[in-house]
């Protein structure tokens, strides 16, 4: 028998968002009343604070559905909207929702919003890695963050879903989060990187990457990947006489 998602008290939910108050204004940070939505289905709330590069807004349902917005803080001087993200969440009770205000907050602190180019979606970090990922290109880093098991096995039935050229999308990045996520995934500063070398080959591709730290990462993918091509011409201005292509 199906079981039925118990509903979430919205006023106790309130409660919790009144019962941190005190604290997230000891740290600096501006909460704003409670303002309800129909008929008290959603609570809103909104949080920021000057050392903050985002401004946080988060929506809550009865039904558990919640959502998380990063905005910019910087709009432009016309009145125009700055960069946003948007993450959806579900949470099963009171204490859930407690725990993902903390954990919201404690990430708007570290975010960024940044313009990202998706290089690759079959991205590993070395052949006895068959864990496939997506790989970045930001300003001034290299991401590498796993995907699932699941993405992976597809590969296999139905071929990769590849990256294009033109995917583009802002990120709300936060460094230590993707580092602590899983041991695979990597954030590689462009500064930090001394040499890197781009190579193709039949049905893989890849670079291999020196940093100033001393330590070496391998980045691999499917070689029907844009990922060779973009990051040669990407990086080459950029890196100069460190990128071998």
């Amino acid at each position: 028998m199906r079981r039925t998602r118990q509903a979430i008290a919205m006023d106790m939910a309130g409660a919790e968002i009144e019962r941190r108050r005190s604290q997230w204004n000891t740290d600096g940070i501006q909460v704003s009343s409670v303002p309800w939505a129909d008929d008290r289905e959603w609570l809103v709330v909104h949080f920021s604070a000057a050392c903050w590069a985002v401004r946080l807004l988060v929506e809550v349902h009865r039904s558990g559905h919640a959502r998380l917005h990063f905005a910019s803080t910087s709009e432009s001087e016309l009145g125009g909207e700055g960069q946003a993200v948007q993450e959806p969440r579900r949470v099963a009770s009171v204490e859930a929702v407690g725990a993902l205000l903390d954990e919201a907050v404690a990430r708007a602190g570290r975010i960024s919003l940044q313009p990202a180019q998706l290089i690759a979606r079959t991205c590993t970090t070395g052949w006895l890695d068959w864990i496939h990922g997506e790989l970045w290109l930001l300003p001034d880093q290299l991401l590498r963050i796993r995907g699932g098991i699941p993405a992976t096995l597809t590969v296999g039935l139905l071929g990769p879903e590849l990256a294009t050229p033109a995917t583009f999308r802002t990120l709300a990045h936060d460094p230590d989060a993707i580092r602590s996520a899983h041991r695979t995934n990597k954030v590689l500063p462009l500064a930090e990187i001394t040499h890197v070398r781009i190579h193709g080959g039949l049905t893989t591709s890849g670079m291999s990457l020196s940093m100033a730290d001393g330590s070496r990462h391998k980045l691999l993918w499917m070689s029907m990947e844009p990922a060779r091509g973009l990051l040669r011409d990407r990086l080459l201005p950029l890196l100069g006489p460190r990128l071998a292509h």
